[in-house]
């Protein structure tokens, strides 16, 4: 396992990287969450890796409850949003319940939106299931919903108390959603990490047989960047912005296609 710290303006925390993490989660977790937690994941993540978690809870004599939202980047809205809202108020949640989004990146962008709104606001712990959001979206604190004039035009900056990346979660990606979340590892790269680039270049068949130890490498390489840039920008004032590389042009192509709206 390896692990890395986000030193950030308003707090630091743990990115902890590695295989078969969520069944150490009571173990790995415990300083990050309290007496009360919510598991909040979709319908395909939550067959998968659901039972796990709360197992992880179970045994750490955690009262929790889960919190199961429709798969989709069509459903990163409002109606979505509130079905959490929902969820918490209906479960009595207060101010110390940690929200934990167990899912990909649309899953991890509502639930810390979630998170930084419900009673103004509350810990979360990202756990990603997928490369991209293990990367990308669940490092650094942007969280957002789409609105059918604008993809993440409604959000706020708020950072986890942890994230779990466990690289386990990777096998069950289909073959285009692993080779979209390494187009966004190689970007890292192009950012300006020639070294990088070029190791990625000598290990990329192993990285695509999702072989543990250079899979590891490569989403901690991607992490400590990303960490290093979080450090100095927080709310993408400056350097940060670099991170959106693609990003622009490939949102208004996303909106043209309908993704969002």
């Amino acid at each position: 396992m390896r692990t890395l710290t986000v030193a950030t303006p308003s707090h630091q925390y743990p990115i902890f990287i590695g295989e078969n993490l969520i069944a150490q989660a009571d173990t790995l977790l415990k300083p990050y969450l309290s007496k009360k937690a919510a598991i909040v994941t979709n319908e395909t993540v939550a067959a998968l890796y659901l039972p796990a978690f709360q197992t992880a809870l179970n045994k750490l004599g955690i009262e929790h409850f889960d919190i199961v939202l429709p798969d989709g980047e069509q459903h990163k809205n409002w109606q979505t949003l509130n079905l959490i809202f929902d969820g918490l108020m209906q479960n009595r949640a207060d101010r110390k319940t940690t929200l934990i989004a167990l899912g990909g990146g649309v899953i991890g962008d509502i639930v810390g939106f979630a998170a930084a709104t419900y009673q103004r606001g509350i810990p979360f712990i990202q756990v990603p299931t997928t490369l991209l959001s293990q990367v990308d979206s669940s490092v650094g604190g942007k969280t957002a919903i789409n609105h059918p004039l604008g993809k993440n035009m409604i959000g706020a900056f708020y950072q986890p108390r942890a994230v779990l990346a466990d690289l386990s979660t990777l096998a069950t990606l289909p073959a285009r959603e692993l080779s979209a979340g390494m187009a966004e590892v190689i970007k890292y790269g192009a950012l300006g990490d020639l070294d990088f680039l070029s190791w990625l270049e000598n290990h990329m068949p192993e990285l695509m047989r999702q072989e543990p130890a250079p899979l590891a490498e490569a989403v901690y390489h991607c992490c400590k960047m990303k960490a290093d840039i979080v450090a100095q920008d927080e709310t993408e004032q400056g350097i940060r912005a670099w991170l959106n590389l693609g990003h622009t042009f490939g949102h208004a192509i996303e909106a043209e296609m309908g993704y969002g709206v």
